[in-house]
């Protein structure tokens, strides 16, 4: 008996069953392999609220103390300036920080993002919730506040003229 070697048709019939099963497995199995790849946000938010978060961190910490807020002292603290920025708007968004931030990239393709800044008590996080904390029945959030799922982040802080238990989070969320 004579041995045969493959053919073209052989390797043809061959790689087109191999093709198909390597298809049908990535088509079959959506959200398996490949999303590991893909975000839950798109990739324009997150950097921009990390921006902001350092920002506040940065420009309103009480000068030689780290990560301790200007609460409600001065002209340039914390409350005075977010609510001011508040109050220059008709629908409550922060242009201002969100322009010294150095976020502002309003183009064709993009539009401004919308900041909600919120301070949450070390106690509210313990017990399980992000709601911002209270100070005389004004809630510490400024901005926008939207129902759909935000990029977040967040800063440890302390605040001057408030009392954090045991710590205060600052919470920047970007729509």
């Amino acid at each position: 008996m004579r041995e045969r070697g493959q053919t073209t048709q052989d390797f043809a019939i061959g790689v087109s069953v191999l093709l198909l099963t390597v298809i049908g497995a990535f088509v079959f199995t959506q959200g398996g392999a490949l999303s590991v790849y893909q975000g839950t946000s798109p990739g324009v938010e997150q950097p921009q609220a990390d921006r902001i978060a350092s920002y506040i961190v940065e420009n309103y910490s009480v000068e030689g103390e780290r990560n301790n807020l200007s609460y409600e002292s001065g002209p340039r603290s914390l409350d005075a300036s977010l609510s001011q920025d508040e109050a220059n708007g008709s629908t409550k968004k922060l242009n201002a920080l969100v322009e010294a931030a150095g976020v502002d990239v309003s183009s064709d393709r993009r539009t401004d993002p919308t900041v909600n800044v919120s301070v949450v008590n070390g106690s509210t996080l313990q017990a399980g919730a992000r709601t911002p904390a209270t100070d005389g029945g004004d809630t510490l959030a400024w901005g926008q506040y939207r129902r759909s799922e935000p990029t977040t982040a967040s800063r440890v802080v302390r605040l001057t003229g408030y009392n954090c238990d045991p710590v205060c989070w600052v919470v920047v969320r970007v729509w």
